[in-house]
């Protein structure tokens, strides 16, 4: 499915970098599934003109039957989905989610299920399960809760997602070829606040290098405070990458030359154990997945 949905999205686009961005993917990954499928039918799909890709004649006889074979998938997979009494799906969502997959997700879900209402909710990491075991939502979506707050609660890993530590591109520390938390330590850092899953990753890490606590910290949640923030004060910020990948693609933002990989946590989906999901919700948990597998290409 994902290689014949990339082929329909370059065919579409007669680009490459416009189905990428479509597709919310990166080029080189898109290219190199183009050729896994070119490999596999034995032959090109797309000549290049001045006018961008256009299908060579094995493209059009494949674009001719995927374009309906793709129809029909969908099709059937909204009628055997198709919510049946439940005309609300409620989803507690953690803000690092908030702004990437989730809303594509949603939307998709919506494009085929108009009838179905999606109730998006966000309470701190403790309400949030309280709210999933008791019933109030139907899943969650976000990163791995702590061990000690599992009980009860199943997870399904979607992708893996580090903490970063980010910064105007004007901060004295941006493109400096190492930064230290000394360094950051040594200016005001916006920080998540106690209490949240992110800080106690920050703490663990902050701790193990000999640091135990920022000098100088602002505690906020609120991402869109965050980058609000850091758009006008030579501060530095710890933050999921998903939630400033967009400032960072087109350098409204810089990541910082720390490295970061004992921060990087599982993103997915939890689940209160023993209790299945109606079918409303299970139809928007089988979107997600989909759009967190294309957010997760290389």
């Amino acid at each position: 499915m994902r290689h014949l949905r990339c082929f329909v999205e370059v065919a579409r686009h007669g680009s490459i970098t416009r189905a990428a961005q479509a597709l919310n993917t990166v080029q080189p990954s898109l290219s190199r599934t183009l050729r896994e499928l070119e490999d596999e039918i034995g032959g090109a799909l797309f000549e290049r003109t001045g006018r961008g890709l256009v299908l060579t004649s094995a493209g059009e006889i494949l674009m001719r039957h995927v374009g309906v074979g793709l129809s029909q998938i969908s099709k059937g997979i909204r009628q055997a989905q198709e919510p049946r009494g439940a005309q609300i799906v409620t989803m507690g969502v953690l803000p690092n989610v908030a702004r990437t997959v989730a809303p594509r997700a949603i939307a998709r879900f919506k494009a085929n299920f108009p009838g179905t209402d999606v109730r998006v909710v966000f309470f701190p990491t403790s309400a949030l399960i309280d709210h999933l075991q008791e019933g109030g939502v139907d899943f969650l979506f976000g990163r791995l809760f702590s061990p000690e707050r599992l009980k009860g609660v199943s997870f399904e890993h979607l992708y893996s997602e580090p903490l970063v530590f980010v910064a105007h591109p004007d901060h004295p520390l941006a493109g400096r070829p190492e930064v230290t938390l000394g360094d950051i330590d040594a200016g005001l850092v916006l920080v998540p606040p106690p209490g949240t899953i992110i800080r106690s990753e920050l703490d663990k890490f902050t701790v193990a290098h000999g640091l135990a606590e920022f000098s100088n910290k602002i505690e906020s949640i609120l991402f869109e405070f965050v980058r609000a923030y850091l758009a006008r004060a030579d501060a530095t910020a710890c933050i999921p990458l998903g939630a400033v990948r967009p400032e960072l693609g087109d350098r409204r933002l810089v990541r910082l030359n720390i490295a970061t990989d004992e921060m990087v946590s599982s993103v997915g989906l939890s689940f209160a154990s023993g209790r299945e999901i109606n079918p409303a919700a299970a139809a928007l948990a089988s979107v997600i997945r989909e759009e967190a597998a294309i957010y997760a290409m290389p």
